[in-house]
């Protein structure tokens, strides 16, 4: 269920910027969105309460609240500074900040961008600590910016460049080949072949068949000999997707595979040897499948030498922001449509929908909706039915739907406005409505007093 307090976190932790608010009468730091926490490397935690003069500071020593006060409220008030991070290491940037009252106090919303950043630029892959010590790295197929999904960067940047074999688990949908990719793109073997098999798509004899190869006559319709895809991957990286459904015979050749680096065609007894690195994946628990007596403990023991296990999308529901905006972009390019937005009510949609097809579903979301939508934003009417909320639903608030939009509403002009640097007319452009009917929404959600003149 969601509160204001969770309406509001959405919003603040799936905006494109860093943000850091700073109580002025304490110039201590009362909140930061996630970006701002993987920008300066601290936990919430370690920030809140933080002197500011801590985290950032000016280059020519006036103490950064000198400059909040004086900075003016046109659009040209990006101020350069430098932010401190917690391993000490010193960024050049700039900022934008906007005062608020909030109970009684001024507060101040500061926009934190690295000079060489515009403010549209929006970096859709996972924002990563920059410490090398840790195996990190960034990965631009990999999008989100969620905790969750920075343990899995972490992960990958730990075991790209070896040699081991990487078992990765995972729901359905929630891209698993793509962590493969990204661990074969960042290895030594980059430049090598990258091959894929998807073991549950081919029966038993098959499988070996396209696994190991063929000598011709080997069974019926074996006009000629072919080359397996352990072959073909040679002195590269293969992925073997669903691993769990492989037969027993298969899982024992597999096993010698991975031993001894050889195996022999299916009806041939010259052993061919190759140097391949190998990936599984799988939506299976095969530690439950080993007790059940449906997989191979030996098999499983050489696959999990290192796992990375990908966590479902409604557990990094801060990640669909980013997600939804990628796609959007992806499928307006794909069917020469210019869709700029989703509507309020759209977000507030797929924020209570629970995925149960992980990124995939999302991403298949988004299609249906961009091939169907006619406005410049998507409506909640463009989504799969299943997504659209009722009455009835059981992810429905227990403020119910028109609040629950009313709060939505807030939180993106709240946004909205902080990106604006407070300027009504740049806000109306960016929300595309009449600057004349901007007012009305301002006084509806009590933001009216909390504005700077223009």
């Amino acid at each position: 269920m969601h509160t204001s307090s969770n309406l509001y976190q959405v919003f603040f932790n799936t905006a494109n910027d860093a943000i850091v608010v700073i109580d002025l009468e304490t110039c201590t730091v009362i909140d930061a969105n996630v970006r701002m926490l993987h920008r300066s490397e601290y936990q919430r935690e370690e920030l809140l309460g933080m002197p500011i003069q801590r985290l950032l500071r000016s280059r020519d020593g006036r103490q950064p609240t000198a400059i909040f006060s004086r900075m003016p409220d046109e659009e040209t008030s990006s101020k350069a500074l430098q932010l401190i991070n917690k391993n000490g290491a010193v960024g050049e940037i700039s900022i934008n900040a906007s005062s608020v009252e909030c109970n009684g106090a001024i507060v101040f919303f500061v926009i934190v961008r690295d000079l060489n950043q515009s403010p549209r630029d929006g970096n859709c892959s996972a924002v990563l600590d920059r410490d090398s010590r840790e195996g990190e790295s960034n990965f631009p197929t990999i999008i989100g910016q969620s905790e969750k999904i920075r343990q899995v960067c972490r992960r990958i940047g730990s075991v790209a460049k070896s040699e081991v074999t990487v078992l990765i688990q995972g729901e359905s949908g929630t891209g698993k080949e793509i962590v493969a990719d990204a661990i074969h793109a960042h290895s030594l073997r980059n430049r090598g072949p990258f091959v894929k098999v998807n073991c549950a798509a081919l029966t038993e004899t098959l499988l070996e068949s396209e696994l190991f190869g063929h000598v011709k006559g080997a069974f019926t319709g074996a006009l000629r000999d072919r080359r397996g895809r352990f072959k073909q991957a040679d002195g590269g990286t293969i992925l073997l997707d669903e691993i769990g459904s492989m037969s027993p015979a298969g899982q024992a050749k597999l096993l010698r595979v991975l031993q001894e680096h050889e195996f022999e065609p299916v009806g041939s007894s010259v052993t061919t040897s190759v140097n391949v690195r190998v990936i599984a994946a799988t939506n299976t628990d095969l530690k439950k499948a080993v007790a059940e007596g449906k997989f191979r403990d030996d098999l499983y023991y050489r696959l999990n030498v290192f796992s990375i296990s990908l966590p479902p999308l409604r557990e990094r529901k801060e990640d669909i922001s980013l997600l939804a905006q990628h796609f959007l972009h992806q499928y307006n390019l794909a069917v020469g449509k210019k869709i700029q937005a989703f509507a309020a009510e759209t977000f507030a949609a797929m924020m209570q929908y629970n995925w149960p097809g992980n990124v995939r579903e999302l991403e298949n979301a988004v299609e249906h909706a961009v091939l169907i939508e006619k406005s410049p934003a998507i409506s909640p009417a463009s989504l799969p039915m299943n997504l659209i909320p009722t009455e009835t639903s059981e992810t429905s608030t227990e403020l119910g739907l028109r609040d629950t939009l009313n709060l939505l509403e807030k939180q993106i002009l709240l946004d909205t406005l902080i990106h604006a640097n407070w300027i009504k007319k740049r806000a109306a452009d960016m929300l595309r409505i009449d600057a004349k009917n901007l007012p009305y929404l301002l006084r509806k959600h009590n933001l009216s007093d909390g504005l700077r003149p223009n």
